[in-house]
């Protein structure tokens, strides 16, 4: 099974899977990390490679970051330049992060991955648009 990394600013991650689990149940091979303020770059990237040794079982991880450039991000992005099986997809929102909770289960890293953009736009909807039929 993919393991899964929620990264994040502060606590946001650890809501986001505190969320995902309300919804669908307690996971396995899923954890959040959040860069706090008394946290250096260094450290932060030190914590998220342990994660990622701790969640591969072998199917590699997706690492889902808040925010593109932010230093949680930053930091992951070094994960892709080492020997890890890893891809991070910023951007997470809870719509993204339910839809690898369900399709991570026998799909390959690269394919849950791409379902992200699909997931995240989707998650996005003017409600008043929604209900008068303009969508």
């Amino acid at each position: 099974m993919l393991g899964v990394l929620i990264i994040s600013h502060g606590d946001l991650a650890a809501g986001l899977l505190n969320a995902a689990e309300m919804i669908m149940g307690a996971q396995e091979q899923v954890r959040a990390e959040g860069l706090q303020p008394e946290m250096s770059p260094e450290s932060f990237g030190e914590t998220l490679r342990a994660a990622v040794k701790e969640l591969d079982s072998g199917d590699g991880v997706l690492v889902l970051a808040d925010l593109f450039g932010g230093s949680p991000a930053n930091t992951a992005a070094y994960l892709l330049h080492e020997e890890f099986n890893v891809d991070v997809v910023t951007g997470v929102s809870l719509p993204m992060l339910l839809e690898v909770l369900t399709a991570r289960m026998g799909k390959d890293l690269a394919d849950v991955a791409d379902l992200c953009a699909t997931a995240a736009g989707q998650g996005v909807q003017k409600l008043s648009d929604v209900f008068s039929g303009n969508n």
